[in-house]
């Protein structure tokens, strides 16, 4: 909170309660065995909402598999870009991360 309040730190985040709609990234995953999701942002149980998109994403299926894979970072994914940067660089984040696990 000290942090915060000196400026140091992000503003906190707005949690949405299970079920509801929250803030949303729209990834577009092209090609063969792609489509489109929207990812809640706010709470593991928010509801992803196109009316609540704040970031959009927009990749090719070989591109996302390379991603998620580990062998290219989210900074040289993901051609069209749209909106809230950090959004988009968290949810880039977290799929690079799952070749991790």
């Amino acid at each position: 909170a000290n942090r915060r309040r000196a400026g140091l730190a992000a503003p906190a985040r707005r949690l949405v309660a299970a079920g509801a709609p929250g803030r949303s990234l729209h990834l577009e995953v092209e090609g063969v065995g792609g489509g489109h999701w929207y990812i809640a942002l706010d709470s593991p149980a928010a509801l992803g909402s196109p009316a609540q998109a704040v970031a959009q994403v927009a990749m090719d299926g070989v591109e996302f598999c390379q991603l998620v894979a580990g062998h290219i970072s989210p900074e040289e994914a993901a051609a069209g870009q749209d909106g809230d940067r950090e959004a988009i660089r968290d949810v880039l984040s977290a799929a690079a991360s799952l070749s991790r696990l």
